[in-house]
């Protein structure tokens, strides 16, 4: 599996929801949120790049977003959430959603084996709707501690 460490920060402002995640149901508890941003976006107007973004900023807890452009302002009820990538993994997976909780424990060994520590925010960005599943594409970041 390829991937690359990154070390030129990446800046994140994202508009959204949070919340716990009860019993690892991280995709159950992604959708609802990312459901319910939706809902809020479209019935506000409010213009966005349409990339959904699922943040894990903590042990069970996630926030689903997407980044608003121009000069919008969050609508009533969305949160907002700005956060900094210093040193990061960055990988592309190709392929079913279905795939990405595997993909994540493949990452985690990875990095364990090469002596890498994740620290802060990790996320995925998922590409616009693809009708072949074997073709979705999601960006996985991972935040790295820094080396000595």
């Amino acid at each position: 599996m390829q991937f690359e460490i990154l070390q030129t920060p990446r800046k994140f402002a994202l508009c959204g929801l949070s919340a716990p995640v009860p019993d690892n149901r991280w995709g159950e508890v992604g959708l609802q949120l990312m459901g319910e941003m939706w809902r809020l976006i479209k019935e506000s107007g409010t213009p966005t790049t349409g990339v959904n973004h699922w943040v894990y900023p903590a042990e069970a807890r996630m926030f689903t977003g997407v980044e608003l452009t121009g000069e919008a302002s969050a609508p009533v009820g969305l949160e907002r959430l700005e956060f900094e990538l210093d040193r990061h993994l960055k990988h592309v997976h190709v392929g079913p959603y279905q795939e990405l909780r595997g993909k994540w424990a493949d990452l985690k060994q990875q990095l364990a084996n090469q002596g890498e520590v994740m620290s802060g925010y990790a996320l995925e960005i998922y590409g616009h709707y693809c009708d072949d599943p074997s073709k979705a594409e999601t960006t996985i970041l991972i935040g790295l501690a820094a080396r000595p």
